[in-house]
Parts: structure tokens; sequence; C-alpha cells
């Protein structure tokens, strides 16, 4: 065999080598997202509103649909750093803080555009974060938590060693194919091609494994509508 055909056998190889890595840490990592939550319904919470908000307040009654629920209030912060070329830049963080001990609530605050945490259900997860528009007059924000579930069950294994075992295949078959090819050494072209096909079989059922059984996601959703007066005697 050439010094080229090997050449061109090995840059085969190492391209086959990286698909198959990119294909796993793909597989491995990745989280279904599944179709967001319906909307909740337009209904008014049970709570106190017939005191007027303080002044310069506008008021938000917060209710959400999968039970009493903290939510906490989101604020950016900046921290300065020095940049290592003499100048100050700013990262900024969220730093949550309780807003309300449980809904549904009644708030007041200063009208404007506002974030809101609500918990994830799941397993452990961040707070997701909303932004709320607070306008003067009194609305209610309705949410339906989004939920996370991180599975990896019995078929998440069993997809992870059937993309191991094939793309250990999907190599060997790469490498023994082109030396088969090159040599017109029928055996070891067989032995190449045979190893090849079942080797990207087995890596295909392997990640479709992993994905059936992948962590899920499945966004919440809201609902913003003024609150309407109450009726006059």
């Amino acid at each position: 065999m050439s010094p080229s055909t090997w050449k061109v056998g090995m840059q085969r190889v190492s391209t086959a080598g990286a698909l198959v890595l990119a294909s796993t840490l793909v597989s491995t990592g990745c989280v279904r997202q599944l179709p967001p939550l319906p909307a909740p319904d337009v209904l008014v919470p049970s709570t106190n509103t017939t005191s007027a908000p303080a002044t310069g307040k506008g008021r938000l009654v917060i209710d959400v649909v999968d039970g009493p629920t903290p939510v906490q209030r989101v604020l950016m912060n900046a921290e300065p750093f020095d940049d290592g070329q003499g100048r100050t830049r700013f990262r900024f963080y969220e730093a949550p803080g309780p807003l309300c001990a449980t809904s549904p609530c009644v708030v007041d605050l200063t009208p404007g555009n506002v974030l809101l945490g609500f918990p994830v259900t799941g397993d452990d997860h961040p707070i997701e974060v909303e932004l709320v528009h607070v306008g003067e007059e009194t609305a209610v924000y309705r949410r339906s938590l989004s939920h996370y579930r991180h599975n990896k069950g019995a078929l998440w294994v069993l997809g992870i060693i059937g993309t191991s075992l094939g793309g250990t295949s999907l190599l060997t078959g790469t490498t023994l194919l082109p030396l088969g090819l090159a040599d017109g050494n029928d055996g070891l072209t067989l032995a190449g091609a045979t190893t090849l096909g079942g080797g990207a079989l087995l890596l295909t059922l392997g990640i479709l494994a992993i994905r059936a059984d992948s962590p899920t996601y499945r966004p919440g959703s809201a609902i913003h509508f003024p609150l309407a007066p109450s009726p006059g005697p």
C-alpha cells in the first residue's frame, strides 16, 4: 500500500472518530423539550384587593396554578472587574430575593418591568425568571410552572453501551475497509464493510435509546390580565 493511500485512510479514520465523539456528546447531553403547557384560565384568585395600593405604586396579584408557591423578585446586580487593560468593566448577575412567602399574593410595586422568579417542578433545578410589567392599574399574573424531569433509566444505560460499542465498531470498519480496498483483499474489505455497517446501526440505535430516555423539559405558561373593578352597590 502506498504512503498516499495510507494517509487517505488515516484521514478517514480521524474524521469518523470526530463524528462519533460529537454524536456521543450531543446525544448524552441532550434534553428533550416538550410542548409548553396551555395558558392558565382567566381566574381571579381569592385575595384581599379591597384596599388601594400605596401612592405611586402599581398592584399585581400573583397566582400559581400548581398550588401555593414561593415567589421571588430577581434584581440584576453589577460587579466591577479589571479587564487587564486598565479599564473597568462590569459583569451582571441575578440576585433573587423573597417577594411572596406563598402564592396567591398581592404586591405593590413601582410601575415598570419587574423580574419574578418561580421554581421549576421536578428534580433540582434553578429558578425560572419571567419579565412582568406592573402598570398603574391592578392586574393579575397567573403562571403554570415549568417541569424538568431527569430521567436516565435503564434505557439510557443501554443507549450509552450501544453508542460506545457502535462507535468502536464504526471506527474499526472505517479503518479496515480502505485497507482492504487498497490491497484488493476481499476478506478484509468484507470485514470492514460488515463492521462499518453494524457499527453505524448500533450507534444509531444507541443514540435513539438515549434520546428516548433523556431528561425532559416542559416550559410553563402564563396569562396577564387587568383586574376588573368591583361592581358598585
